[in-house]
């Protein structure tokens, strides 16, 4: 989940940038790249902040999990 949700934000950044591009250029689609820049930032204040919550959880450890015996798999 982390790593999907990071690149994803990485994703969206690097079209944020072309749109952001395209934009000053008056190139294109200009409602187009407006959606991409509006997509992005929503990505950015509604999504990407469960990346902390994904690392937590990461570093949180397997003591949990391997305290389980094998029986219960």
């Amino acid at each position: 989940m982390l790593m999907g949700t990071v690149v994803g934000g990485w994703q969206m950044g690097r079209a944020a940038l072309v749109a952001h591009e395209k934009l000053q250029t008056n190139e294109g689609d200009a409602k187009f790249y407006q959606s991409k820049l509006t997509t992005a930032r929503f990505y950015a204040e509604h999504v990407m902040p469960r990346a902390a919550a994904y690392l937590a959880t990461v570093l949180a450890g397997s003591e949990s999990i391997m305290a389980l015996d094998d029986e219960y798999f």
